[in-house]
């Protein structure tokens, strides 16, 4: 039979009040039998004292006629007659307090002797035989301390009677005690025992579950059959985990999809904290679970941010702060690596459209820029493949103007000194020889522009400098050209670049500029080369300037398009009126 927690503790405390109400009802009768053999002992030593007063009086006055002779002519009457009174009294007494347990018969028979004794004592003066009335006297006196010692002995025989029940009473008694405390203790602890493990068996099947559940065992389900109300309460936690077991498959289910999502997901609470992440931003950032929940999300778009930052706790504004990391293009890892990314970053809200956080959509961009770097890489190397190419075909042509053109106006030049010589026209021939004089130069400068030798055998800055003389020789403007800490050669590629660079530059300056001084100079360090040509020409606005316009955009561009090949920096600073000035700085370690 089951029954309810309530009533079980209702019995047990019954239990515990009727053993409570034995023990003291047991000590109550123990006390009761002791305290009723003590009132007996106490009677039994008040009898004892009254008889031995009773046989001290018949003592004293045997002493006394032992001690009187009839001869004797003043007798103390009134001392026989005081202690044949106090007798007397000792016999009154003794009937008061002798009880039925005695033998009444001796203690009449000693009364008897009493009033006989004192009748003779009375008619003691009176008597003329005073030898029999003292021996009469005596035998009344040794009858009743023989009578009195009877009836002490009985007493004393009584006493020891009481004194042993007492004696026999308490140690029952002690007995009895012991023995019901000792019962009732067991029965207590055995009984505790019993009720403890009987009533905390139902709550230990509730925390193993707990356990089990906790550990992930969701099938788990309580059975407890021992009371009602931990039936119910049994009942109630099964359907508890029934609808737990319901939610948690619907949110397995959608932590499943999450963490297969492709980007990575980051949730955060009201203050900013990491709330929620899944599987792919583990793996983009390199982190673990438990090392992110709870830090705060600025702590993955600072380098210098410590390992360990503690959760935020003030209020933030959500929305600024949601514009803020839409704006960020790169995250880091746990080894504080700069990761590229496109972040979409939206406001979480509750049911009652209360900001609760941000949800953050994080793209991993690593591929996607080291494809767009690979590209970069292939469009350079084709850009510096083309430029080889045309420097190639420069040279073949330069080459072909040289060893066949060149060659043969010379041959021409040659043959027509040797007519002048002769008897024809001679102004004729001259103007002849001069015209051709002139078609070798141009062919000569042709061939330098196509391809400078000087670069080939001597290296960049001979090749800067002769294009500079040259330059100085066929036009007004002043240039000069300046090189600092160049020893020894560089890349022939961009040694090219940097020549042809500094050759559209010129033809921008004597083209466009009016410029009456012009400056180059090249500065090389361990790291980069860096070219700065200044001109004090009309200059122009660098805001509106645009490819389409004139041939001083085209230009910009050809040397923007070299620069961007080897990855450097173009920095152009004009305004009318106020001259221009090119800064080009390009990557290039020493070797």
């Amino acid at each position: 039979m089951n029954l309810s927690l309530q009533r079980k503790l209702t019995l047990t405390v019954t239990a515990m009040l009727l053993l409570i109400i034995i023990i003291i009802a047991g000590v109550r009768i123990i006390t009761i039998l002791f305290r009723d053999n003590t009132d007996k002992l106490i009677l039994e030593y008040h009898e004892l004292n009254t008889l031995q007063e009773t046989k001290m009086s018949l003592s004293k006055m045997e002493i006394v006629f032992s001690n009187l002779n009839y001869s004797e002519e003043a007798i103390s009457l009134n001392k026989l007659m005081d202690l044949s009174q106090e007798l007397l009294e000792s016999i009154e007494e003794c009937h008061y307090v002798i009880t039925k347990a005695h033998n009444l018969n001796l203690l009449a028979e000693l009364d008897t002797l009493t009033v006989g004794m004192d009748h003779i004592i009375k008619g003691l003066l009176k008597a003329r035989d005073k030898d029999l009335i003292f021996d009469s006297m005596r035998t009344e006196i040794t009858k009743g301390l023989n009578i009195a010692d009877v009836l002490i002995l009985e007493t004393q025989n009584e006493i020891d009677y009481y004194e042993r029940k007492s004696r026999t009473a308490i140690l029952h008694g002690s007995f009895t005690i012991v023995f019901v405390g000792i019962t009732a203790m067991v029965i207590i602890l055995f009984g505790g025992i019993w009720y403890a493990r009987n009533f905390t068996r139902p709550i230990r099947a509730l925390v193993t579950a707990t356990n089990s559940i906790s550990a992930g065992n969701r099938n788990f389900r309580v059975s407890i059959d021992s009371q009602e109300e931990f039936r119910r309460l049994a009942v109630s936690f099964n359907s508890m985990l029934d609808i737990i077991d319901r939610t948690t498959v619907s949110e397995v289910y959608l932590k499943s999809i999450i963490d297969n999502l492709f980007g990575a997901l980051v949730v955060t609470d009201r203050q900013c904290n990491i709330r929620s992440i899944n599987n792919a931003t583990l793996k983009l950032l390199g982190y673990n679970e438990t090392e992110l929940i709870g830090k705060p999300l600025m702590f993955l778009f600072n380098k210098d941010s410590q390992n360990h930052p503690q959760p935020v706790t003030e209020k933030i504004d959500l929305e600024q702060l949601a514009f803020f990391i839409r704006k960020h293009s790169q995250m880091f890892s746990k080894s504080r690596l700069p990761i590229p990314v496109f972040i979409t970053c939206t406001i979480l809200k509750n049911t009652d459209n209360t900001m609760d956080g941000l949800v953050l959509v994080v793209h991993d961009l690593t591929e996607q820029k080291a494809n767009e770097e690979k590209i970069e890489r292939i469009r350079k190397d084709r850009v510096i493949a083309i430029n080889e190419a045309q420097e190639q075909e420069r040279m073949h042509i330069a080459t072909d103007i040289h060893d066949g053109l060149g060659q043969m106006l010379t041959s021409i030049s040659y043959s027509i000194q040797k007519l002048n010589e002769s008897r024809y026209d001679t102004d004729t021939i001259q103007n002849i020889q001069n015209q051709i004089d002139a078609a070798i130069l141009e062919t000569r400068i042709l061939s330098h522009n196509l391809i400078p030798l000087a670069l080939k055998d001597f290296g960049l800055i001979s090749a800067v400098r002769n294009l500079i003389e040259r330059a100085n020789q066929l036009n007004n403007t002043l240039f000069i050209f300046n090189a600092y800490d160049f020893e020894g050669r560089i890349d022939p590629k961009l040694e090219k670049t940097i020549y042809r660079i500094c050759q559209e530059s010129l033809n921008n300056i004597v083209k466009h500029a009016k410029a009456s001084k012009a400056t180059f100079q090249l500065f090389k360090t361990d790291e980069q080369i860096t070219l700065v040509i200044e001109d004090n020409g009309i200059g122009f606005d660098t805001d509106i300037i645009s490819d389409e316009q004139s041939g001083r955009g085209i230009g910009l561009m050809s040397i923007r398009e070299r620069i961007a090949t080897y990855s450097g920096t173009f920095t152009i600073d004009s305004k009318q009126g106020k001259g221009t000035e090119l800064i080009i700085e390009i990557p290039c370690k020493n070797t």
